[in-house]
């Protein structure tokens, strides 16, 4: 029988073999990808706001909207990599590996091109049509910004192709510190910029040439580490159609997600006008990027789950462990956020700025605490082969969105826009934990992944209410997700041994 000292020194060897492990080096790594630039932008938001006013600044919140719109163009080659390049690694066959990445770089320099060419066109239609209810003088400074705007998409999407090969293999950590420094060297620029007095065009301007010689950097460096792979446009027809059968149902949630994700601030700007874009872009952005630091954290799932599936192995205590994670995580820092927003948003943002945006700022927290339910459940169904399940559930949910958004706004105007977007996840994420319990995890019935949801509702009403009353409904929560925890986490640590 082992004692207490034994029992301490065994869990702290798993801790110390976990740290270790290449599965822990990614998620730091990906999470500070996602955390450390996006805060200093966060934190310079007021700065921007500032310098450049906030008729500007809703500008260039609703132009990176557009520029984000082309994106459904993006067939989803970065994501068919990473599924393909990991498939062939289990496989071990090298030769099938590099033609993915030679035939999946020559259709996003294709992809690149027609990215510019469709900003050049907006651009000119911008300037004739006036599209958003903007002022002359706001209509030529969105007409050139959205020009300059596409170029630097067009190269962005060269460069997550070359980050998604580090993917693929699994590398997120290299991949994650080639993005850190892209984004260090392309975010150095604005705030210099904008220090040194200039706006918005001069922003896209230096954004441009920035782009451009990170992604000719990050190319030499690619054809360094792999070079087997040549990067010269060649065009495989078995290679495109392999690519084109999982990208295009990636390409379907890409449209979908873009519309999920930015239909809200055409709507505002429409409506309400820049400046209080501005604001919403605000409270949105603080949301998405919560929601993105936790994505990121946990998107090395993605292909680990695709090996694991091509090789007929087990991927439930990777689920369970996984979602344990993410959900105490999740509502420990939003807990953190909305307990001490106070102190936090009122310094950081100001007087005026925290009294126009604190409250749509706590709707988007409690959206990205809700959305991170359904990040594992995503990987586990692209993993597991399943995308065609997992665009029919985005479409769902975008249908949802635009309803209860439409609705939120006639009913308590923009800020219902928020509670819209907030209502719609917690109706539609249960449907989809509902199918990957019964498809791919429990494969008992259709309730059993209902039983995940309960404490978190629990967990997100406590914390929605801030009260007395919330105290037995934070302590009933947390009691069912321990034990509904208990066996799946203790599993995993025996299978660990």
């Amino acid at each position: 029988m082992k004692s207490g000292r034994d029992n301490f020194i065994l869990r702290f060897n798993k801790l110390k073999i976990l740290a270790q492990g290449r599965e822990f080096s990614n998620s730091i790594w990906n999470m500070a990808d996602a955390v450390i630039l996006p805060f200093i932008m966060l934190l310079i938001t007021p700065y921007f706001i500032k310098k450049l006013g906030t008729n500007q600044y809703g500008i260039w919140m609703i132009v990176n909207s557009i520029i984000a719109s082309i994106g459904i163009v993006n067939v989803g080659v970065g994501d068919a990599a990473i599924k393909f390049i990991s498939k062939y690694r289990a496989l071990e066959n090298q030769k099938e590996i590099n033609r993915i990445i030679n035939t999946g770089f020559s259709l996003v320099v294709v992809l690149a091109i027609l990215i510019i060419l469709i900003g050049s066109a907006i651009s000119f239609l911008a300037a004739r049509i006036n599209l958003f209810n903007l002022s002359g003088a706001n209509i030529t400074l969105a007409s050139a910004s959205i020009q300059l705007g596409s170029i630097v998409f067009a190269f962005k999407q060269v460069e997550q192709l070359l980050l998604s090969i580090f993917k693929g293999y699994e590398r997120y950590d290299t991949g994650a510190g080639i993005s850190i420094i892209s984004k260090f060297f392309l975010l150095s620029a604005q705030v210099l910029t904008v220090v040194l007095g200039y706006k918005l065009v001069q922003i896209f301007l230096v954004s441009v040439f920035i782009s451009i010689l990170v992604v000719l950097g990050e190319t030499i460096f690619v054809k360094g580490k792999f070079r087997e792979a040549s990067l010269i446009p060649s065009f495989n027809k078995s290679s495109v159609k392999e690519i084109f059968s999982f990208s295009t149902w990636s390409w379907a949630q890409s449209i979908l997600s873009i519309i999920a994700s930015h239909i809200d601030r055409f709507i505002v700007i429409t409506f309400v006008g820049p400046t209080f874009l501005a604001y919403y872009a605000l409270a949105s952005t603080i949301g998405s990027q919560m929601h993105a630091i936790f994505t990121a954290g946990a998107s090395w799932v993605f292909p680990k789950v695709s090996g694991k599936t091509e090789r007929k192995e087990d991927t439930s205590n990777l689920y369970y462990k996984m979602q344990l994670i993410i959900i105490v995580c999740g509502f420990a820092f939003v807990t953190f956020l909305i307990l001490f927003e106070n102190i936090i948003f009122r310094t950081w943002l100001g007087i005026e700025t925290y009294t126009n945006s604190i409250l749509l700022i706590k709707i988007f927290l409690y959206l990205a605490f809700f959305n991170m339910l359904s990040i594992i459940p995503y990987f586990f169904l692209l993993g597991s082969n399943l995308i065609r399940v997992s665009t029919f559930f985005m479409f769902v949910s975008v249908i949802f969105t635009i309803g209860f958004m439409m609705l939120g706004y006639n009913v308590l105007n923009v800020s219902g826009l928020a509670y819209g977007k907030l209502f719609s996840s917690i109706i539609t994420i249960p449907i989809m934990l509902a199918f990957v319990h019964y498809k791919i995890i429990d494969k008992i019935n259709l309730l059993s992944g209902l039983k995940i949801y309960l404490p978190v509702l629990m967990l997100a009403a406590s914390l929605y209410m801030i009260s007395i009353a919330s105290i037995p409904i934070f302590l009933g929560g947390a009691a069912l997700l321990w034990f509904l925890y208990r066996e799946k986490v203790s599993k995993t640590f025996q299978a660990q041994e």
